[in-house]
């Protein structure tokens, strides 16, 4: 709970100190200036004020998450209680962005492996780069959506995901 008011205050400050947006499109880049690792108040000046938020149960409080909602960029950040980091970025198939390394969604298998290399595993769903922090949904082939973890991350996303 001390992490949800934390971030209720950073949103407030932000709400007062930076208009969100100022009428013009973000244009976002895994990996660049949206990334795992990053401050919480750095994504909040970035994105605005989310449309929603959520507090996930994990398996023990420090596993317990925030789920911040930003259906118009097509992403949603995560951040483990008790800290002010992004510790997931969940890529929808809203997404507009891109990559680092140019990837997209919509892109297909063979250019995830002309940028990425061969996936640790693949299934017909999912291809796998956990050296990465990186698992991206297929659907026939086509990139549907991604997660993004940091590295040793904690969140039961990425422990569930592993396996």
């Amino acid at each position: 709970m001390k992490a949800a008011k934390t971030l209720i205050l950073i949103f407030i400050v932000c709400l007062f100190t930076r208009p969100a947006f100022a009428g013009e499109p973000v244009s976002l880049v895994i990996g660049k200036n949206l990334k795992v690792g990053m401050p919480m108040k750095d994504v909040i000046a970035l994105l605005g004020i989310p449309d929603k938020f959520d507090i996930n149960r994990g398996t023990e409080p420090q596993t317990d998450s925030l789920a911040i909602e930003y259906p118009a960029h097509g992403v949603v950040i995560h951040t483990l209680n008790k800290k002010t980091t992004v510790e997931q970025i969940e890529v929808l198939s809203s997404f507009k962005g891109s990559f680092a390394e140019g990837v997209a969604i919509g892109a297909k298998f063979n250019d995830l492996i002309a940028k990425y290399g061969t996936p640790s595993s693949l299934n017909a769903q999912m291809a796998r780069y956990p050296d990465h922090g990186m698992f991206f949904q297929l659907e026939k082939d086509v990139l549907i959506s991604a997660r993004v973890f940091a590295k040793d991350s904690k969140i039961l996303d990425l422990q569930l995901i592993k396996r």
